[in-house]
């Protein structure tokens, strides 16, 4: 007797290894929409690893306070990117559309930090100034590179007149990357 062959047997092997073959080509087409899709929506936002800040009298002699935020180390931040949101004497203000343009008076070589159009919320808890009061926004004004990086700061005035810090009073400030919508400094600083 010879020896039969059936070939029957690897009918099944080639099609179970046609069909893994198949299943593996589409699981790796899936996952490259699917991941590249959720990269896409899930870019972080620039870090900024450390900040300082701090309420300071006004240097004109107005009883105003003045909120200085500086970066000390992380991400270069652009300033068009960039909103504040200052809460004080149980009131808001964002401070938007950054750089802040400046704004000169006819009567007044010196110019006022923002125009006013600068301020959502409690527009009036913040201040651009009043001629004689002289001072800089840092790099959210217009005339700098507009680069938030470390060593670089920015100035807001608190007006007095619309909340009057007493020692102990708690000034709230985040500082929002808009593309992404993430809160890079949040700082709480305290009246002395």
């Amino acid at each position: 007797m010879g020896l039969l062959h059936s070939n029957r047997a690897v009918s099944p092997v080639v099609a179970n290894i046609l069909i893994v073959a198949i299943v593996v080509i589409l699981a790796a087409t899936i996952s490259v929409f699917a991941l590249g899709f959720v990269s896409e929506q899930n870019q972080p936002g620039p870090v900024i690893g450390e900040s300082n800040g701090a309420l300071v009298g006004d240097e004109a002699g107005a009883d105003d306070q003045i909120i200085r935020v500086t970066h000390v180390a992380g991400d270069t931040v652009d300033v068009s990117e960039m909103e504040i949101v200052v809460r004080a004497c149980e009131r808001t203000t964002r401070v938007v559309n950054l750089p802040a343009p400046t704004a000169r008076t006819a009567s007044s070589p010196t110019y006022f930090p923002f125009d006013g159009g600068n301020f959502e919320g409690d527009e009036d808890l913040l201040t651009e100034g009043t001629v004689g009061q002289s001072w800089s926004a840092g790099v959210i004004h217009e005339d700098t590179d507009n680069t938030f990086s470390s060593g670089r700061s920015f100035r807001l005035r608190i007006n007095n007149g619309a909340c009057s810090l007493n020692t102990g009073d708690q000034v709230r400030i985040q500082v929002i990357h808009t593309p992404t919508n993430t809160v890079m400094i949040r700082k709480q600083l305290t009246a002395t």
